[in-house]
């Protein structure tokens, strides 16, 4: 005699746990099945003769569902044994710990009938549990049955009948069995001895997936770490693309977007002990709210990305060599060093983009082709932001692809590596073109402090060291006071301030004001001024003397907080006089440190000093790039093209061809 079990929940509750989509419905009955060690289900459908379906069958060969254990499951919510357990009999890690997906069964239909098969001692018992939308709070339970034949097998079968012809539909549809795939992928590459069928067609997970990689990252929060596995999944067809939170077993608890744009089909999982711990707690929800979390995910999307230009490069071997046969390639020779190799990954990337992407590019002919490779290798010299308005103002690249190839730049060690060592690179010119500006005697004595030099310099503050920032130039020190009290101590009555006492001390004009971009603690701000000397006249006792009145004006001023301030006044020049050369190595001092007071100093420099200096800093690098700048013919170059305005016509007409 059959046998009602009540739930015990209203019935709008449970009706809420029965809403979902069809690969959603159909997707927890496989994780039963799975989770019952089943290794092949079968999902059957039958189709009726209006053009909708008679019922849909879902049968898998695992260990079944006991009598006992199944009153217990469908007499509460949260009443799986999975919650007291973590994995299968035969190891696997369970998918649901709830008790709640069995409800979702009713989306396919109202109504839904279990039938389990499961060995107890010498014997296989069978019986049925029946769940109807229209009394949905209670389930039916069969008669236990023994079963004699000996041959039998467990394992559950849910007829699924009364159907909802558009969650099953879904099912149906091509594009669906590929999004279904997607779900059990990284599950079936950790429990691969399973396969499920619809209407007989296997899901192909290993023809389905093109490339795989995967990584590790410590996300750490006050005295712990917590461990994540990264895994990307490429696949052969166009996709959802989703990021997953597994289990470490790569069991999906939620989806969500993926996140970033990508060409190629890719799917996160992301695998972690704390997702599982989210998930028991019922938080997984919330993950966003989750710091360790939006760490992670921050992380599998660097990781992605990494993975998406690692590939779009990959790709673009095919199409590059294409271009090399028919000369229209904008590269000669091999790469010399890590940055020309990392510009011409990512021009590779960029090029295989717009040939894919941009309408007309096929159809261009051979010399329009290569000028718009030039154009993207032009820009790729300068910056990626150069490249930007290139993709957008003269290709016209479509809006979505431009936006992914800019996240792509953005985000791209390649793209960072070619900014940076670009600007060394540029650093290197600069140097060696100022060296010559200042020391040969072709160009040096037309080069005047203000009209030349200084208009080049205000341009090229890190030649000083990095630590300082631009702040004003050609000012009297009384604008300079100006500046002081706005920008660094955010004073806005820095008029009134300046105008209550006489300023006649401070109608000198040092050329050059650095604001120190660093808290120095205590002392406040450094501030670097700098007094230049166009390179035909060397210092003596004079220039010194003007450098050491500008220190003592700024040091005798009150309105200059001494406890808060700290200046540094150099006069730099080509060269000094004999009589002023021991006064640049002074014992406990360092070289060129000619006065101290009680909140500044002096320096006095030659430009070789300043450039040798600038030049080591840079030593390094240029030898780990491999950078060759022996040509100063293209040094000079750089500095006409950058500074034309601001220099000697003689240096100009020099370098004209």
């Amino acid at each position: 005699m059959s046998k009602i079990v009540d739930l015990g929940v209203e019935k709008d509750h449970i009706d809420s746990l029965t809403r979902a989509n069809g690969l959603t419905a159909i997707s927890e009955l496989i994780w039963n099945a799975l989770d019952a060690d089943a290794t092949i289900i079968n999902i059957e459908i039958t189709p009726n003769h209006l053009g909708g379906y008679e019922s849909i069958q879902i049968i898998d060969n695992g260990h079944g569902l006991q009598y006992e254990k199944g009153q217990q499951v469908f007499g509460k919510l949260g009443g799986s044994e999975k919650k007291i357990s973590s994995t299968s009999p035969s190891g696997r890690a369970y998918h649901g710990k709830e008790g709640r997906g069995r409800y979702k069964s009713l989306a396919l239909g109202d109504l839904v009938i279990y039938n389990s098969t499961y060995k107890n001692s010498h014997s296989h018992k069978h019986f049925t549990i029946t769940l109807d939308r229209n009394k949905i709070s209670h389930s039916e339970f069969s008669d236990l049955n023994v079963i004699a034949d000996s041959k039998v097998q467990s394992g559950v079968s849910v007829l699924i009948q009364n159907t909802n012809v558009e969650n099953i539909h879904q099912i149906f549809e091509e594009k669906n069995r590929k999004e279904l795939a997607q779900k059990f992928a990284s599950y079936w590459i950790n429990y691969p001895n399973f396969s499920i069928f619809i209407n007989g067609k296997m899901l192909e997970f290993e023809s389905l997936i093109r490339c795989t990689d995967e990584t590790e990252v410590l996300v750490h929060r006050e005295k712990l770490s917590h461990r994540f596995k990264i895994k990307v999944i490429e696949w052969n067809f166009d996709i959802k693309k989703k990021t997953y939170l597994c289990s470490m077993q790569g069991i999906p608890f939620r989806e969500t977007n993926l996140g970033i744009r990508s060409t190629i089909p890719i799917s996160i999982f992301l695998q972690s002990i704390y997702i599982e711990t989210l998930q028991r707690e019922n938080k997984i929800d919330i993950q966003e709210f989750d710091d360790v979390m939006l760490e992670a995910i921050n992380e599998s999307k660097k990781f992605a990305r990494s993975y998406t230009k690692k590939r779009l490069h990959f790709y673009s071997s095919e199409f590059i060599e294409e271009l090399k046969t028919k000369g229209i390639y904008p590269y000669t020779g091999n790469a010399e060093n890590i940055v020309e190799e990392s510009k011409r990954q990512v021009f590779d990337i960029v090029a295989l983009q717009v040939n894919e992407f941009l309408p007309d590019f096929e159809a261009q002919d051979n010399k329009s082709k290569k000028l718009t490779l030039s154009l993207i290798k032009e820009a790729l010299e300068n910056d990626s932001h150069s490249l930007q308005r290139i993709l957008t103002e003269v290709i016209e690249l479509p809006k979505d692809k431009r936006e992914e190839l800019v996240e792509i730049l953005e985000e791209s060690s390649l793209s960072t590596v070619i900014d940076t060592m670009t600007e060394i690179k540029n650093r290197l010119k600069f140097i060696n073109a100022l060296e010559e500006l200042i020391y040969n005697k072709d160009f040096n004595k037309n080069v005047l402090e203000r009209k030349h030099l200084h208009k080049i310099i205000i341009n090229e503050t890190w030649i000083f060291g990095d630590e300082y920032t631009y702040g004003v130039d050609d000012l009297t020190l009384k604008n300079v006071l100006k500046s002081y009290l706005k920008d660094n101590l955010n004073r806005d009555d820095f008029e009134d301030v300046i105008n209550s006492e006489d300023n006649s001390d401070l109608e000198t004009i040092p050329d050059v004001c650095l604001w120190q971009q660093f808290s120095l603690g205590s002392v406040g701000k450094e501030n670097l001024v700098i007094e230049l000397k166009r390179p035909s006249l060397n210092a003596g006792f004079t220039e010194k003397s003007q450098i050491e009145a500008y220190a003592t004006a700024v040091s005798n001023d009150n309105r200059f907080p001494k406890e808060k301030t700290k200046w540094k006044f150099l006069l730099i020049t080509k060269d000094v006089k004999k009589e002023m050369k021991p006064l640049l190595s002074q014992k406990n001092r360092k070289y060129g440190h000619i006065h101290e007071g009680e909140n500044f100093d002096v320096f006095i420099l030659s430009w070789g000093d300043i450039i040798s200096e600038a030049k080591q800093r840079l030593e390094f690098i240029k030898e780990k790039l491999n950078i060759n700048l022996m040509d100063n013919d293209k040094n000079l170059e750089y500095l006409r093209s950058k500074y034309s305005e601001y220099l000697p016509k003689n240096f100009n007409q020099t370098l004209l061809p």
